[in-house]
């Protein structure tokens, strides 16, 4: 899933020795949280069987649910089940003979017929808005099978089964309707023991409004349409995890294909139908690329997607069905210079093995899950564009994030201790989840990397796993030990900060010296990393060499001798260790790197350019950078050039921008905004530029949002653009935005970050109406919402007028998008008024996508009160930063003086 959550029992890890918690910091939001456990299960459900009727205008979900049970327990008299705010109606049981049900040990689904004949006797329950205790009327023998059935009703269901109605409470333009599972929602729409260790078949007969279509796990068996009812039959026949039980239906158009004879299935808004034959075949090159990459087919059979109007996150990798946003969708404008959909789809279809074949045996092994599928993007990043592009995928989308975040807070990977399930769904999970995969395939080689992944996937094929299940696959395959990795990197938190100097040594041009220094805090809670990585050496002579280092203190001095006359070497020459690293180099090694013809060397091109900027600031450095720039191939190197020359801010930033016409749909953003914040000899010229994009209805609309907050960017920059006059002209641009529909409200978005920098409190009256409108896009009512936020911070005498509407969704569940920005815009707006918001926020029940927001909410409270106590700089720090682009200005002037001088002296 994109953005999910999971968890549970006590944590083995390597060696049983080490505290899962060590090294937590600032780590769970809620300081009081302790470790979870599992509850114990004296009897495990094997089968589901749902037969329900929806009823789309009233919000009810009704029907039966049969539960096949095996007792693990002698004398079972009392099972206990997850039934969150259902309507228990009544409770039947009976003993049942396994052969009867799966005759000659078939390991399919039981027979809905013979499920739906057993005689069955009432039982005496107990229910509440959280479980449902059955007291069985005999007891079950240890091993023996029994069947349980639950007539029962959910009305309006405020997590678990999402009913969307087109213009009512949302922006969407039809009906559906779909389920959420993960991580503890599954009982929010059907009984069930809600464990991922549990895997079960399942069986489906659903019945919805007749003119829709509909998705669910498994093959359908059968389809019967009556009057007003269309009814679906759908088995799953392996078995799978509960919170990945699911169902989508709407009134949607469907489209099938093959691939290797199973069916490629698809569920998309009429509107979008004619993109169906683009999204199958792509689908179908990733089936091919990652079937073959593991070497394992995909296990299913069938893979369905749907694109649904509301959904919570990114996407949900429900066993053979994936449900994603519709918001990956949309015209020429939006999808052409968007890869949203691509690697959505890549990363939801790798769950189909990681996550749905072998499952986290608890949420807190969940990064074996998230790790896998959030490498696979970068995967078939490298598969369609090559080895220098995964590189920069996995830098610009993964590490970064995760160094961000770790700002913020720090835990091990593998962690038992949160608040809730979904809190530990973060960029540990994921983004370092990934990093940690990566720098496995480095260490390890590819083919020992692929091989051990086989194995992994082959021994644990439908079951539940923990880390350990994939160290011993390592070791099984290669008998290398990999635990010193793990230890490193998954058992417990942080990562090494680095400082790395690299020179020929001065006693002896045939050795090169290494320096490694480690100055993040070691401590007993901390301690020191010790890891490998690599460092390539190319010689003059063409050859090139590469040595394993292995770091193993804080301060490290690595001499080694050469073969040849050096070139240059680069550490880490993949860029896979999970570290923040700080490299300087010989400035003779620049010319050497960007003479390289190699394509798979941008990356050390990309370092070069770094040290450029950081070291050798000179013009005659920074035109091998741009002759370099002018010709790389990558779109994504050379937008992460972009991104770096802009972030240094060197003096030089801007010309070398100004020379390239970048025209890639897929970095031009990136380019606009570096243009933008590099240092400008004339602000105001940038300023028309940009504003020349953001209204041309031509340019892409990535491209617009990047020139309108690229506006933003030169205002917080510059003075001078704090005028009244200057004020006047880009409020008006702004809202001559968004008077104008855009898709999915980007650039309105984008046009109130604007309008926030600057507004007063005349412009409330025009603002407020942008944030009540539930029927517009959402992205617009979080836009108004912000900038109203900071005009409180800046104008405390309005704060009581705008309080309404920054409170207006404190308790409500939905527009979901908008209640979960709220914290941040309380922590933002500077008015002490909002702590009874926090307090609301934080204790209303934890339903759906809130169990992950309010651990969000308690960390923008923590930060709201600290900015109340620190007070507000912004037109200092404006200053600041104006100085300094000054003084940049000014040190080039006395660098071209200088050199004019010199040349003059000379002749």
């Amino acid at each position: 899933m994109i953005l999910g959550s999971h968890l549970e029992k006590s944590i083995f890890i390597s060696n049983n020795e080490q505290d899962s918690s060590i090294g937590l910091k600032n780590f769970p939001a809620n300081n009081n949280i302790i470790k979870k456990y599992d509850p114990d299960r004296p009897a495990e459900q094997r089968h589901i069987f749902l037969k329900l009727d929806i009823s789309f205008q009233k919000e009810i979900v009704s029907g039966s649910c049969y539960i096949l049970f095996e007792s693990k327990k002698a004398e079972l008299k009392n099972i206990y089940l997850n039934t969150y705010e259902m309507q228990i109606h009544d409770v039947s049981f009976t003993k049942i003979n396994y052969t009867d049900y799966y005759p000659e040990n078939d390991k399919t689904c039981p027979q809905v017929k013979t499920i739906e004949s057993a005689k069955l006797e009432k039982c005496h329950f107990i229910s509440n808005s959280e479980s449902l205790e059955i007291e069985l009327p005999k007891k079950v023998p240890l091993n023996n099978w029994f069947l349980v059935k639950i007539n029962y009703k959910i009305n309006q269901p405020k997590a678990g089964f999402y009913f969307i109605h087109a213009k009512t409470k949302s922006h969407s333009d039809y009906d559906c309707v779909w389920t959420q599972g993960q991580d503890c929602d599954a009982p929010y729409w059907f009984p069930c023991q809600d464990d991922p260790r549990l895997k079960i078949t399942t069986s489906l007969i659903i019945s919805f409004p007749k003119e829709w279509n509909g998705l669910s796990n498994g093959v359908k068996i059968s389809e019967k349409i009556n009057e007003k009812q269309k009814i679906q039959h759908w088995e799953m026949n392996h078995p799978h995890s509960p919170y990945l039980v699911a169902f989508t239906a709407g009134d949607m158009s469907f489209f099938k294909d093959k691939w290797r004879k199973k069916e490629v299935s698809l569920l998309l808004p009429h509107k979008y139908e004619n993109r169906h034959h683009e999204i199958l075949e792509e689908t179908k090159n990733m089936l091919e690329f990652y079937s073959n990459y593991w070497d394992y087919e995909f296990p299913w059979e069938k893979y369905g997607q749907a694109f649904v109007a509301d959904f919570l996150y990114g996407g949900m990798e429900n066993t053979s069905i994936t449900i994603n946003t519709d918001e990956v969708l949309g015209p020429k404008n939006f999808s052409n210079g968007n890869e949203k959909r691509t690697y959505l789809v890549m990363h939801e279809m790798a769950h189909q093995w990681f996550g749905d074949l072998v499952t986290c045996k608890y949420w807190s092994e969940g990064w074996l899950n998230e790790g896998f599928a959030t490498q696979s993007e970068m995967l078939w990043d490298e598969h369609v564009y090559g080895k220098s592009s995964g590189i920069f995928y996995a830098r610009d989308n993964y590490l970064n994030q995760y160094l961000s975040d770790s700002k913020t807070y720090i835990r091990p990977i593998v962690c038992n201790q949160y608040e809730f399930p979904s809190e530990i769904f973060d960029s540990h999970l994921y983004e370092k989840g990934a990093l940690f995969l990566n720098y496995l395939r480095d260490i390890l080689g590819e083919e020992n990397f692929k091989k051990s992944v086989h194995n992994y996937l082959k021994e644990n094929a439908f079951k539940p796993v923990e880390t350990n299940n994939l160290i011993n696959a390592i070791q099984y395959t290669t008998g290398i030990n990999p635990t010193i990795y793990f230890d490193n990197f998954i058992f417990r938190a942080g990562h090494p900060d680095l400082d790395v100097n690299i020179d020929i040594s001065s006693i002896n041009e045939n050795y090169v010296n290494i320096s490694i220094v480690q100055k993040q805090n070691i401590n007993k809670e901390f301690p020191l990393f010790q890891f490998e990585t690599f460092l390539f050496i190319q010689y003059k002579n063409g050859d090139q060499d590469e040595i394993r280092l292995f770091i193993d203190e804080k301060s490290k001095k690595i001499t080694i001798p050469l073969k040849n006359k050096i070139a240059y070497c680069i550490f880490d020459p993949r860029s896979t260790l999970i570290a923040n690293v700080t490299l300087k180099f010989p400035e003779n090694f620049l010319l050497e790197i960007f003479k390289s013809k190699n394509k798979e060397h941008s990356y050390f091109k990309y370092l070069a350019t770094k040290c450029v900027c950081s070291y050798y600031n000179t013009k005659n450095n920074f035109d091998l950078v741009i002759e370099w720039l002018k010709n790389e191939e990558s779109f994504r190197v050379r937008s992460s050039s972009y991104a770096l020359l802009s972030e240094k801010s060197s003096q030089y930033s801007y010309e070398i921008l100004n020379e390239i016409d970048e025209k890639n749909p897929l970095a031009r953003g990136v380019y606009i905004s570096a243009i933008a914040d590099s240092y400008h000899n004339n602000p105001f010229l940038i300023f028309e530029f940009l504003s020349k994009i953001a209204i041309q209805e031509k340019e892409l609309l990535n491209t617009r949002d990047a020139a309108i907050r690229g506006i933003l960017s030169l205002c917080k920059k510059q003075s001078s653009f704090r005028t009244d006059e200057m004020k006047k002209k880009i409020m008006d641009f702004s809202f001559s935005i968004i008077k104008k529909h855009s898709f999915n409200g980007i650039l309105e978005n984008a046009a109130f970050a604007l309008i926030g920098e600057f507004c007063e409190p005349q412009h409330i009256k025009t603002i407020i109406p942008y944030c009540d409108n539930i029927l517009q896009h959402w992205r617009i009512n979080i836009g108004a919402l912000s900038s109203l936020a900071k005009l409180s911070a800046r104008n405390p005498m309005v704060r009581a007028e705008i309080r309404p509407a920054l409170n207006k969704f404190t308790e409500t569940l939905f527009p979901i998008r908008i209640s979960a920005a709220l914290p941040e815009l309380w922590a933002l707006s500077g008015d002490a008024s909002y702590e009874s918001s926090f307090q609301k926020f934080i204790k209303r029940k934890g339903y759906g996508i809130l169990s992950m927001l309010i651990p969000r909410a308690r960390r923008s409270r923590l930060r709201f009160q600290k900015n109340l106590e620190m007070g507000h700089f912004h037109d200092k720090i404006i200053e600041v930063t104006e100085l300094k682009d000054k003084l940049a200005h000014l040190e080039k002037e006395i660098s071209e003086l200088k050199a004019i001088l010199k040349n003059k002296t000379t002749n």
